[in-house]
C-alpha cells in the first residue's frame, strides 16, 4: 500500500471517531502491550543481531520501558481523558466550558538506529492514548528490529490504526511529502531540520528528539567543598562510565564530555580508569556500523588515551576510551561523539567551564556533580539544555513523571507519560451557554457610547 493510501485509511478511521473512543484507545494499548511482551525473544534476539546489544540491556531500556510506559497510559489513561472546568468570561455568563483534548488525528513516528525498539514504539504509547492512527518508519541501520516491529505490530493491528514502513531515506521522504496531523521525529539535529522543514510546507506540528553534546560538568566549589567532592570520585566516576557505557555511547543523553575544576583532574581520570575496568565482563554492544566505527574511532587522535583505547574493526568494537588533553576546537569537542570516547578538559574556575558550555548549543542533558548546592544552583540558572541531572547521569529520563525532549538544537517538544499524552492531542475549549438572559448593551445601538460603557460596573465590562 502506497503512504498515500495508507494515511488516507487512516484519516478514514480518524473521521469515524472510532480511535478517539475511549475503550478504543484502552484496547490499543492493550495490544501494544501484548505484542511487546508476548515478543520478548523476538526482539532481544533482533536488537542483538542488529547493535550486539546483551539480554539485560536490551531487555531493561527497550523492552521493559516500552511495557511499563503502555502499563502507566492504561493506568492514567481515564484521568488524562477527562476534561478540566474552566471560568467563563463574564460576558458569556451564565454558561460553562471545559477545556477537552482532542487527539490530533494520522500521526507519523520515525524512528533511530541507537534504541530501535523503544525509542519507536514509546511515542506511540501516547499517539495511540491520546486517540490518534500512526504509520511508523524504523530506522533502517537496525533491520532486524525493524522487521521484528513490522510484524509485531502487523499481527496487533489494522493499517487502518497503526501501520509500520520499512525502507531507507527515500522511503522517509516519500512520507513527509503526504499531510500528517503531527510528526514525532528522533534523530540527529541536521536530519530533524529537514523533517521540519518539510512538515511546515503542510503546516503540521512536529516533536524532534535530537541529539547534542552532554556535557558534565564537576565542581566542588571552595577548597571544603573540592576536598569533599573528591572523596566521592570513585562515586561520581562511576555514575559518568555508567552513562556513557551504556549501548557503547550510543545514547541520545550519554555524558559527551567532562568539564572538571583542574584540581580534581588527575583523581577523576584515574577514578574513570578503574570504573571502566570494573566493568568488564558486562555486557556491552557495538558501534552500529563500519561508517560510524571509523567516524568514531578517528576521534582518539583528538588527545591522549588515559584509558581503554583498543577496537576490533571487524567486531566494530572499541572500548570505552578517556582522552586528556583535548583542544576545545578539535572535532572531538565540536561533533556529537555518540560512542564510548570521553574527553576530560580541566578549567580553573567554574565560570570558564560554564563559558564553553554556553558557546555550545543547547544540550539535550547537563549534568552537574557537586556536594555545593551554590555550585549546582549556578549552573542551573546560567546554562539552558533539555533536562539536568545532579551527581548522575541518564536516570532523569526514566521516570514517567519527568517531561523528556529538549531545547534549541536538541529538539523542540516533550513526551513519556502525560506529556506524550499531550502531544498528540490539542486543547479545545468548548463553552455552552442558554438563550436568556440576553443584555442588551453588547450590541450595536445609537445609545451606545463610551460614555455609556464607563457607567456599566466593572464587573459586567469584564474588568
Amino acid at each position: 500500500m502506497t503512504p498515500g493510501a495508507l494515511v488516507q485509511k487512516q484519516r478514514e478511521r480518524i473521521a469515524s471517531g472510532a480511535a478517539a473512543a475511549p475503550e478504543a484507545r484502552r484496547d490499543a494499548l492493550r495490544r501494544l502491550l501484548g505484542a511487546v511482551e508476548g515478543n520478548e525473544r523476538a526482539i532481544l534476539d533482533a536488537l542483538h543481531a542488529d547493535l550486539g546489544k546483551g539480554e539485560l540491556e536490551a531487555f531493561t531500556s527497550e523492552v521493559q520501558m516500552t511495557a511499563a510506559e503502555c502499563r502507566y497510559a492504561l493506568k492514567h489513561l481515564d484521568r488524562w481523558m477527562k476534561a478540566e472546568s474552566r471560568a467563563v468570561p463574564m460576558l458569556a455568563r451564565p454558561g460553562k466550558a471545559k477545556v477537552m483534548r482532542d487527539p490530533c488525528g494520522v500521526a507519523l513516528i520515525l524512528g533511530p538506529w541507537n534504541y530501535p525498539f523503544q525509542l519507536l514504539l514509546t511515542p506511540l504509547v501516547g499517539a495511540l492514548a491520546g486517540g490518534n492512527t500512526a504509520i511508523l518508519k524504523p530506522s533502517e541501520m537496525a533491520p532486524r528490529t525493524a522487521e521484528v516491529i513490522a510484524k509485531i505490530l502487523g499481527e496487533a493491528f489494522d493499517p487502518a490504526e497503526v501501520a509500520v514502513v520499512q525502507g531507507g531515506r527515500e522511503v522517509a521522504e516519500a512520507l513527509l511529502e503526504e499531510r500528517f496531523d503531527h510528526v514525532f521525529f528522533t534523530g540527529s539535529t541536521a536530519t530533524g531540520r529537514m523533517v521540519a522543514a518539510a512538515a511546515a510546507r503542510h503546516l503540521t506540528p512536529v516533536t524532534l528528539e535530537l541529539g547534542g553534546k552532554c556535557p558534565v560538568l564537576v565542581f566542588g566549589g571552595d577548597e571544603a567543598g573540592t576536598a569533599r567532592l573528591k572523596e566521592s570520585i570513585d562515586v561520581v566516576a562511576r555514575r559518568i562510565a555508567w552513562g556513557k557505557h551504556l549501548n557503547a555511547g550510543q545514547t541520545c543523553v550519554a555524558p559527551d564530555h567532562v568539564l572538571v575544576d583542574r584540581r580534581l583532574h588527575d583523581p577523576l581520570v584515574e577514578a574513570l580508569g578503574r570504573a571502566f575496568k570494573s566493568f568488564e565482563g558486562g555486557e556491552y554492544g557495538r558501534l552500529v556500523n563500519r561508517r560510524h566505527f571509523d567516524r568514531v574511532t578517528a576521534l582518539l587522535g583528538d588527545g591522549k588515551i588515559a584509558c581503554g583505547g583498543a577496537s576490533d574493526p571487524e567486531r566494530l568494537h572499541l572500548e570505552p576510551t578517556v582522552l586528556t588533553g583535548v583542544s576545545p576546537d578539535s572535532a572531538a569537542m565540536s561533533d556529537e561523539i555518540f560512542g564510548p570516547v570521553l574527553p576530560v578538559l580541566s578549567f580553573d574556575s567554574l565560570d570558564a567551564a560554564l563559558e564553553l558550555v554556553r558557546s555550545r548549543p543547547d544540550p539535550l542533558a547537563l549534568y552537574v556533580f557537586s556536594k555545593d548546592d551554590a555550585v549546582v544552583s549556578r549552573v542551573v540558572a546560567s546554562t539552558r539544555s533539555g533536562g539536568v541531572c545532579v551527581n548522575d547521569t541518564v536516570v532523569h529520563i526514566t521516570g514517567f513523571e519527568l517531561p523528556f525532549g529538549g531545547v534549541g538544537d536538541s529538539g523542540m517538544g516533550r513526551y513519556r507519560g502525560k506529556a506524550g499524552f499531550d502531544t498528540f492531542t490539542r486543547e479545545r475549549v468548548v463553552l455552552r451557554r442558554g438563550l436568556w438572559p440576553d443584555l442588551p448593551f453588547r450590541y450595536p445601538s445609537a445609545k451606545q457610547t463610551l460614555a455609556a460603557l464607563k457607567k456599566l460596573p466593572r464587573f459586567l465590562r469584564g474588568g
